[in-house]
């Protein structure tokens, strides 16, 4: 039996039921009855609803913004990153055939659709979205790691913004007010982006960021 000790680590889960991570990374030139491809399916569901809940909940960009930040979150390069950043891809059962980009992605969603069926929904979204912001595509969260400072340290936290250009090439431009006093301005395609980067600016203004 394959020793699992070292993904149960990255993703921050132990499985009770080992054989539904095993079909998870099978493919089906390995197994033609028992593979990953109807995990496959649920897990991009479950996917798409981790990405969606946290841009929901992480800023106020509009949802035309948000489908087009999810789809790029989502896309096959940045799953197929994070299969071989948490160790799917090495530990792939296959037969004659090359680890494709398409292949890694549909690990990661597989994965996530094991953890479901084996832990409860809320858990698989839970791992997408501690895992989904290590792919390179997706920025850090700096702006949850400042309103949780700001909470730690019973300081206000105000982000006001403001827009300019046309409709189709808007740039907004975001400025974070910690305890009254303007600590960082960012700017970017949407509102999420650029309070975001105003954000990081902030930490590293209050010595949080080196």
């Amino acid at each position: 039996m394959i020793d699992f000790s070292a993904i149960y680590a990255n993703i921050g889960y132990t499985f009770k039921d080992d054989k539904l991570l095993l079909r998870a990374l099978t493919h089906s030139s390995f197994d033609t009855t028992c593979h990953y491809e109807r995990l496959e399916f649920l897990g991009d569901s479950v996917v798409g609803y981790a990405v969606s809940e946290l841009l929901y909940f992480s800023g106020e960009a509009d949802e035309g913004t948000m489908t087009k930040t999810r789809a790029s979150m989502v896309s096959k390069e940045p799953l197929a990153f994070l299969a071989d950043k948490l160790g799917f891809s090495a530990l792939c059962r296959r037969r004659n055939c090359a680890l494709s980009v398409k292949m890694k992605c549909d690990l990661y969603e597989a994965v996530t659709a094991a953890i479901a069926l084996d832990g409860g929904f809320e858990r698989a979204v839970d791992f997408v979205k501690r895992t989904i912001l290590l792919a390179p595509h997706a920025s850090v969260d700096y702006k949850s790691k400042l309103k949780e400072y700001c909470e730690k340290n019973k300081l206000s936290y105000h982000a006001p913004h403001t827009s300019e250009g046309r409709a189709d090439k808007t740039i907004f431009t975001v400025e974070v007010y910690v305890a009254g006093k303007s600590l960082g301005v960012g700017k970017g395609k949407s509102v999420l982006r650029a309070e975001n980067e105003a954000c990081k600016a902030a930490l590293t203004a209050l010595g949080v960021l080196a």
